[in-house]
């Protein structure tokens, strides 16, 4: 397993998103009832508007898409946003991220890290999830 990038697109503790850190990600995203339960961190899309990739309220990554979240009239719900890209079902999970992120520095996508600095959970650039 490939070690944490030293920064990411996306860091839940004082980063880019909000300022509540936690030791996991349902500590950095914490589910309070309401619309806000259990919904996706992130959707990959294609042109469609089909979910192809999600990556679910655990930090889990589902291809084919799976339990994605979607509002009553079938628009993805998530915390970070939908990211779309031109390729299709048939690509990789790693092909799907390079094309829906800009990512020319292969950062981590999202980063869970602790008050102390401590990167418990990252999502890589080939879309791989490590820690809790």
């Amino acid at each position: 397993m490939a070690a944490a990038t030293p920064t990411a697109m996306y860091s839940q503790n004082g980063g880019s998103i909000q300022t509540v850190g936690g030791k996991s990600v349902q500590q950095a995203w914490p589910n309070v009832g309401g619309i806000a339960q259990n919904i996706d961190l992130l959707q990959i899309i294609d042109g469609s508007g089909n979910i192809l990739v999600n990556v679910d309220y655990l930090g889990v990554v589902h291809k084919p898409a799976s339990g994605a979240t979607t509002s009553a009239s079938g628009i993805g719900d998530t915390r970070l946003g939908q990211f779309k890209t031109y390729l299709t079902s048939a690509s990789s999970v790693a092909q799907l991220f390079a094309a829906a992120f800009f990512n020319p520095s292969q950062l981590d996508i999202i980063q869970v890290v602790t008050q102390g600095g401590a990167v418990t959970y990252w999502l890589n650039y080939l879309g791989v999830a490590s820690g809790s």
